[in-house]
């Protein structure tokens, strides 16, 4: 079965890019335009009302918009169909693509709602995600709709029933209309796999991240406004960077996970991966989570950790200064000249605020740290991916064979117990930097480098670290 066939079957006619945008499906690694941000807007497919929904507003302002009638649910879900059809044609950051039943919901909750003439919606309260199209990385399962998370084996194999976080949201309200592109397993920093290659639209010479590499790309060329990743040593993170969007990693149990398909045995426990939202404004990470948060989570997924949302920060007692932890490295790899100026930039914001107080810290023990976290998500070793792959004789990626990652070893349960003893004594030493410092966040680069040539990104310490300690961690990009 040719998945790539298929996507571009299921792109409705009216919404295909003519032929001096499309690109050749073999030339997806060597396209003569560097940039295609302007594309969307530029090639003619959106209409004016179509391209005002799609560029300018975020998630939050116009699920108001959707919830006061000024758009209905119908006209927000064919224009973001038609921008994701034309994101897809220009990054391949697509793999499940259900636009017509996307369309099909949003007029159907416009009919049981009211019409977007009517202001009081005839009376019912709207659902706290009315009409508000969000994507979701491959890995969510969608019922009647593949899960192969990059893996040809799993190709043809249409889920049964929704995710719990897919499931969740549909409850409340949002419109679910597509699926994004992975990395073959899931582990590498290139979404690249059976349904080829995820461009990045600012430079496609440039890796669009991984593993939510997909979701990163419909992202920055608004084909989506809100999207929902996972992250297990940055893949939510890294995607954000590349991207110049931002990306939320909640720690874990927060965002129902149960029913996502990983590609490592079920069971082996240590370091777990996080659902969290990807979005064009901060604001927007706390519009998913303060949903989710308040949906009773429980009800969808029995791990799911039951925290209320709180509205209002208060203050600081006392008046006492917000203290942010600054740390220019991670004490392994020395950041680039322009993450360096990325990071000054903030600083220097932070200084020119008198309620904030910067504090500059090292991160202890990040290469260890690191080098633990692989031996985590690698505890049974590779075999369990090659037997995936020898299904179908599918060959690794170019990625996953230079990152290392198929040729580490499976760990024994003396190593395992090793492990966990470090894990805990290193979640003791942080509490400390946190204590003894009196810190509230800690601001630090999400890599070393910029976006990296493709097959290039293989290392994570600086994401990764957080995963380690299942700290919440958020990418926002600087100006």
């Amino acid at each position: 079965m040719d998945r790539k066939v298929d996507r571009r079957v299921a792109i409705p006619l009216p919404y295909v890019l003519s032929k001096d945008w499309q690109i050749p499906a073999d030339k997806f690694h060597h396209s003569a335009a560097a940039s295609v941000m302007d594309v969307p807007l530029a090639c003619g497919l959106l209409s004016e009302t179509e391209a005002r929904i799609t560029s300018d507003y975020d998630a939050t302002a116009l699920l108001g918009e959707l919830k006061a009638g000024v758009w209905s649910a119908e006209q927000v879900a064919v224009a973001f169909c038609k921008r994701a059809a034309i994101a897809q044609q220009l990054t391949n950051c697509l793999t499940e693509i259900f636009f017509d039943e996307a369309i099909a919901r949003a007029r159907k909750l416009d009919q049981e709602y009211g019409a977007k003439s009517s202001p009081s919606r005839g009376g019912r309260p709207l659902p706290a995600l009315f009409g508000l199209p969000i994507s979701l990385k491959d890995c969510f399962q969608v019922r009647g709709h593949d899960t192969s998370t990059g893996v040809c084996c799993f190709v043809g194999e249409p889920a049964a029933e929704h995710s719990a976080l897919a499931a969740l949201l549909v409850d409340l309200g949002a419109v679910l209309y597509c699926k994004t592109n992975v990395p073959q397993s899931m582990m590498t920093g290139d979404s690249d796999n059976v349904f080829g290659r995820t461009l990045n639209p600012r430079n496609r010479l440039l890796t669009a991240g991984g593993s939510t590499g997909g979701e990163g790309a419909l992202l920055a060329l608004r084909g989506s406004i809100l999207g929902v990743g996972t992250d297990i040593a940055g893949s939510i993170r890294i995607p954000a960077l590349c991207n110049g969007i931002y990306g939320f990693r909640p720690s874990v149990g927060l965002v129902p996970y149960s029913g996502l398909r990983g590609l490592g045995p079920s069971g082996t426990g240590g370091v777990h991966s996080s659902a969290g939202p990807m979005a064009t404004s901060l604001r927007d990470c706390g519009l998913f989570l303060k949903a989710v948060m308040r949906a009773d989570a429980w009800r969808y997924d029995s791990a799911a950790v039951a925290v209320p949302w709180v509205d209002d920060v208060q203050q600081q007692p006392g008046g006492r200064k917000l203290r942010i932890g600054v740390a220019l490295t991670d004490g392994v790899f020395t950041p680039s000249p322009p993450v360096r100026r990325g990071l000054k930039q903030a600083v220097d914001l932070l200084r020119g605020d008198s309620s904030v107080e910067v504090v500059p810290i090292d991160l202890p023990g990040v290469g260890l740290i690191s080098r633990d976290l692989i031996s985590y998500v690698t505890l049974s070793g590779s075999d369990h991916n090659y037997e995936q792959f020898a299904r179908t004789g599918e060959p690794p990626i170019l990625s996953l064979q230079v990152g290392g990652l198929l040729s580490v070893p499976g760990t024994t349960l003396q190593v395992c117990f090793e492990l966990n003893a470090r894990r805990a004594a290193a979640a003791k030493k942080y509490l400390a930097l946190f204590r003894d410092k009196g810190l509230d966040a800690i601001l630090m680069p999400p890599a070393a480098h910029t976006a990296l040539p493709l097959d290039r990104w293989t290392k994570a310490t600086y994401t990764g670290l957080w995963n380690y300690l299942d700290y919440p961690a958020v990418v926002m990009p600087v100006d």
